[in-house]
């Protein structure tokens, strides 16, 4: 029988008999391994005019769930219309998903935060409704106004909604977003500071790196990398408080719609940087014009944007969402051909030795994250799966030309289990194991077995 070993570090390991899991042994503990749910987002649900009635609602949002999508964030300005977001509420209870709805940017006290109030008031016992986006994309002066916003709408809610903010990147304006900056960190972590500091839940951001020149995006990666660094960095310092992202899926002026491939590479590159969930931007067209092409378009049809996220979908869902369990600890970029790409990481992220891993080769691009597994008792109170070992890794084929073939020598024989897009693809003990992975895939490395 094979050895289980549960919760084990690799240390301690070298006297385990190298083992390779049968084909039977795979497939039970498929059945058996437990698996994260993630929430996974889309901004701007179908337009009023597709939903005048409840039934067209139902069907419209039955269509954004079969897309594997469950939970949507509402439109600028829409929060004034009740009976809109009270069909949408509706059928997104009947599918099982979520709903947040985004608040005004007055917060003036004697007007727009009496009125923000009020919406939340009216809308807040809707069974479907997650919680609420204070603000999207705040500069500097709005933070003291959303910490007494954040207050007001915990204490009316009792706490039982989650309030977040969706920041701007790196890329937007220093001397709006971060005026004075705070002794010891840079100007966009002391804007990222000042809205934690409000008491958000969660903290998300928009970066779109795929222009309408394909020669600019090695440098808009490397720039969305710093940024994910930020994140990253400023999530520990303040507790692990969740971090979110926009995945760009869309194309606008300027801005073309990412390959399938791309998409899927954005969408690891989010998650190996410890973000717990992403939404797409964007769901449904905005305007008539199709100014901003979406998954459904100003007539209320599918379009082939939604056909490629729903496979980007299925595939990462395959993975389990298991490095949900885990933390990031920080990267091995040795795999990492330029140095630039290494670079744009954060130094306090990059790891020059591990304790588990001897080496990594491969034929081409690789980023490896290092995860530490969490507590029971963390893991517990986010909703994942309490049975994590206590390392893993995350390796993604930074590469989007060829496929990749990667080896991971460890210092001894070491446990492990490999989730790919079916599942649970290898599981062993070995001091050498070798992941095939796609371009713009992923793979994920959990230091122990099922048995």
């Amino acid at each position: 029988m094979m050895t289980a070993v549960m919760l084990l570090t690799a240390a301690g390991c070298d006297t385990l008999a190298p083992r390779t899991a049968t084909q039977e042994e795979l497939a039970a503990a498929n059945q058996k391994a437990a698996r994260n749910d993630m929430l996974i987002g889309c901004w701007i649900p179908p337009r009023p005019h597709q939903v005048l009635t409840q039934e067209e609602a139902d069907a419209q949002i039955a269509t954004l769930a079969a897309s594997g999508i469950n939970c949507f964030t509402t439109h600028h300005g829409e929060q004034d219309d009740i009976g809109y977001l009270t069909r949408l509420a509706n059928a997104a209870e009947k599918c099982g998903i979520k709903m947040m709805i985004e608040l005004g940017t007055d917060l003036s006290d004697n007007g727009g935060m009496a009125h923000n109030l009020d919406v939340v008031r009216r809308t807040m016992d809707l069974p479907a409704i997650l919680g609420y986006n204070l603000f999207d994309e705040p500069t500097a002066g709005y933070a003291a106004g959303l910490k007494e916003e954040f207050k007001q709408i915990h204490e009316l809610t009792g706490g039982k909604k989650l309030l977040m903010i969706n920041m701007l990147p790196t890329y937007g304006p220093q001397e709006l977003m971060a005026p004075e900056i705070r002794s010891g960190l840079s100007w966009y972590r002391t804007y990222l500071a000042n809205f934690i500091e409000t008491g958000t839940d969660a903290l998300s951001f928009d970066f779109y790196p795929y222009s309408g020149n394909p020669a600019g995006d090695a440098g808009a990666l490397r720039g969305m990398m710093v940024n994910l660094s930020d994140m990253a960095v400023m999530s520990k310092k303040y507790g692990n408080i969740p971090t979110w992202g926009f995945v760009q899926d869309s194309g606008w002026a300027g801005m073309r719609i990412p390959a399938k491939d791309e998409l899927l590479f954005l969408s690891h590159l989010h998650l190996i940087f410890g973000l717990e969930s992403y939404s797409y931007f964007l769901y449904a067209e905005i305007d008539e014009a199709g100014s901003m092409q979406g998954m459904l378009n100003w007539e209320g049809n599918t379009t082939k944007i939604y056909d490629r996220v729903k496979a980007n979908n299925e595939r990462i869902a395959g993975m389990g969402y298991r490095f949900l369990s885990y933390s990031l600890k920080g990267f091995i970029t040795s795999g990492l051909s330029h140095k630039e790409d290494a670079e744009a990481i954060d130094k306090t992220l990059r790891i020059k030795r591990d304790d588990n891993i001897k080496s990594i080769s491969s034929d081409c691009d690789v980023l490896v994250g290092v995860f530490k597994g969490r507590s029971a008792a963390d893991n517990a109170a986010r909703g994942y799966a309490q049975d994590p070992a206590d390392t893993g890794y995350y390796a993604l084929n930074y590469n989007l030309f060829n496929d990749n073939t990667v080896t991971i020598d460890f210092r001894r024989n070491t446990p492990y289990t490999v989730w790919g897009p079916d599942g649970i693809e290898a599981m062993g003990v070995a001091k050498s194991i070798e992941l095939f992975i796609e371009m713009g895939d992923a793979r994920f490395i959990e230091l122990r077995t099922y048995d």
